[in-house]
């Protein structure tokens, strides 16, 4: 930030000065993405404030020093939650909270170390509400405080680059809807503030298919923020000016070419198998331009990507010194899609 952004005056004169601040384009695109990835179907349970100190007493007596780092979810049905924590497997039986789900689910999530920040609410928080989208997705802990509430929404990776591009295509487009139809939604919202999509769709006489089509593609412009504690959505503009979604949904012109080749289901014959030390290897053939190339990849219990092949011309002019060519992106692509149908 500027430091000539501010001025202070002291002869009772009152200026207003605005200044831009530019972001780049990663921290948007990874705003965007969780603030969107808040509205997706999720896995949901309640943690008893003893569930969670004991998750924080583990994180402070324990720090690893090798992979995996990640924080594993056991949900079976009508059962205590179960939290594993790795390398060392360490288990908390959470037998105050229990999972309320209709099937069970095995959910790994990472950046656990970050869970320390809901520490200080323990002592006044009356339950923590979980919400876990999948393994290495976004995950969101609710701490409800009684008369308020404290979301803490963690992105699922480190670093937001190429080798987790395959988990966060969250800002594809949902159910399209024209200009003046959305226009009448999000006007209807900033008169209320807050609502559930289904009273807008009331109070609009429109189907609740276009309004939720409409405050999604909001929520993706930053111009509406989904509460999930309380399921509505909010007026929230980030910026005075419209966010460029095109520029900003990928990261790369490589990474909007692996998705095309998704979408055009260029991606076939991927072979999944994972090594004795719980490495994941992933070859594939991609049909590209009338051409065939065949990416392999090798991911590491952190799902980071530790080494990468391609036979096309890409690779084998730079290996990975310029990051991953397309087609090793679009079988990451294909296999985390085909993980999450």
């Amino acid at each position: 930030m500027d430091p000539g952004g501010f001025d202070m005056k002291t002869d009772g004169e009152a200026d207003i000065r605005e200044v831009k601040i530019d972001l780049p384009d990663s921290w948007v695109r990874g705003f965007l993405q969780v603030s969107s990835a808040m509205t997706l179907p999720a896995v949901t349970f309640s943690l008893h404030p003893v569930d969670m100190q004991n998750v924080c007493h583990i994180l402070r007596r324990h720090r690893e020093q090798v992979g995996p780092r990640s924080l594993r979810f056991h949900l079976m049905p009508g059962q205590p939650v179960r939290m594993v924590f790795e390398p060392w497997e360490y288990e908390v039986l959470c037998r105050r909270s229990l999972f309320e789900g209709s099937r069970p689910h095995e959910i790994r999530t990472w950046g656990r170390r970050r869970l320390l920040v809901l520490e200080r609410l323990i002592p006044l928080a009356r339950r923590f509400q979980v919400h876990l989208l999948g393994t290495g997705l976004p995950a969101f802990y609710v701490a409800d405080l009684g008369d308020m509430s404290f979301t803490l929404g963690l992105s699922g990776w480190t670093s937001n680059d190429w080798s987790r591009a395959g988990h966060f295509d969250l800002l594809a487009p949902r159910k399209e809807v024209d200009e003046f139809t959305r226009r009448r939604v999000f006007e209807g919202l900033k008169k209320r503030w807050f609502a559930a999509p289904e009273d807008l769709a009331s109070q609009l006489e429109l189907p609740r298919s276009a309004v939720l089509g409409a405050l999604g593609a909001y929520t993706q412009a930053g111009c509406v923020i989904f509460d999930i504690h309380r399921g509505v959505y909010r007026a929230r503009e980030l910026c005075r000016d419209p966010l460029p979604l095109e520029k900003l949904r990928f990261s790369s012109e490589r990474e909007e070419q692996a998705s095309l080749l998704v979408a055009a289901s260029g991606v076939d014959q991927i072979k999944a198998q994972h090594t004795p030390e719980r490495a994941l290897c992933l070859e594939g053939r991609v049909r590209s331009q009338g051409k065939v190339f065949l990416p392999s990849l090798l991911i590491d219990p952190d799902l980071r990507i530790v080494e990468a092949r391609c036979s096309c011309n890409f690779f084998r002019q730079n290996q990975l010194f310029q990051g991953p060519c397309n087609h090793m992106i679009a079988l990451r692509l294909a296999h985390s899609r085909h993980i999450l149908s």
